[in-house]
Parts: C-alpha cells; sequence; structure tokens
C-alpha cells in the first residue's frame, strides 16, 4: 500500500471481497495465477483443519483463531479466482470505489453522503468517505435486508398474502 505502516491500537484492516477484477489505484491488490489457484484450492479442500501461521524472517507466528478465519477466507476467495482488496480503516475511497464496493451507484452513493446517510469529508472539491465508514454503512444495509426478509418470511409462514 501507499500508507506508512502504523501501529494504533484498535485500528483494522478491512478485506473487501469485489465482484469484478478491476484493480484500484491505492489500495493493494492480490490475484493469483491459475496454476497457483488450483493449488491453494486443493490446499483448501483439505477437511482437517490446521493451524495457520506466517512465516517470516525470524521465525513461524501462529496466528489467533481470529485471523485464522479471516487469512482462510482471504485464500478461498483468492483459490476461487476472486480479486482481493485490502484497505486500512483510514483509507479514503472515493466516491466510485465506495460505490463499488456497496453495489451501489456512484450517484446513489453521492445522495448518501448529501442526505447524511453516508458520512464522508471534502478533500478540495471531492467527496471521500473512510473505509470503514463504507464497511459500517454495508454491514447496517445488510442487517436491514436481513430484518425484512425475515419479517416477510414470518409473513408467508402465517399466510399473509401481498400483493
Amino acid at each position: 500500500m501507499s500508507r506508512n505502516p502504523r501501529a494504533l491500537a484498535g485500528s483494522c484492516v478491512y478485506v473487501v471481497w469485489m465482484p469484478y477484477r478491476e484493480a484500484m489505484a491505492d489500495p493493494a491488490t492480490f490475484e493469483l495465477s491459475t496454476r497457483d489457484r488450483k493449488r491453494l484450492a486443493a490446499n483448501l479442500t483439505d477437511s482437517t483443519a490446521r493451524p495457520v501461521a506466517v512465516r517470516t524472517a525470524t521465525g513461524e507466528i501462529g496466528l489467533p483463531p481470529v485471523a485464522q478465519r479471516a487469512v482462510e477466507q482471504l485464500l478461498a476467495e483468492l483459490a476461487a479466482g476472486g480479486a482481493v482488496h485490502v484497505y486500512a480503516d483510514d483509507h479514503d475511497l472515493t466516491t466510485q470505489q465506495t460505490a463499488d464496493i456497496l453495489g451501489l451507484s456512484r450517484t446513489f452513493v453521492v445522495r448518501l453522503i448529501d442526505n447524511g446517510k453516508l458520512p464522508a469529508h471534502r478533500a478540495g472539491t471531492h467527496r471521500r468517505v473512510r473505509a470503514a465508514d463504507a464497511i459500517a454503512y454495508a454491514q447496517q444495509r445488510r442487517a436491514h435486508i436481513d430484518n425484512v426478509t425475515a419479517i416477510t418470511t414470518a409473513d408467508h409462514t402465517v399466510g399473509v398474502a401481498y400483493r
């Protein structure tokens, strides 16, 4: 990434799986060759759960369970041929990058920002959204959709008809 490494307490790194293969300018983007994807997929299909470790110049570091699950998800997505983008929580996204992450149009994202539903700030004349805010909005949106789906399912179960 183009940012300086930081050691901030409570900082996060978000891994965003994108449905397209277009690489963005600033975030770290990872894709594998077909050969590497096949090799990785063969190792991931092994049903025996093994601890995940990172090998460095100074030795091997075992990962805590949360980090292990994140790495396993990242590797599974890479094995499936997806592009993986990594953002720091304070990374500024353009409205187009935010729209791509959320699966919305850029115009709708601008409207969300202007209506105060998605936090943003200005960089000159341009709107910028923190990656953490985009991810939080996506989680909030997903929870809302899940709640509406649960209500619809419950209504359907008891026989409430929709027109």
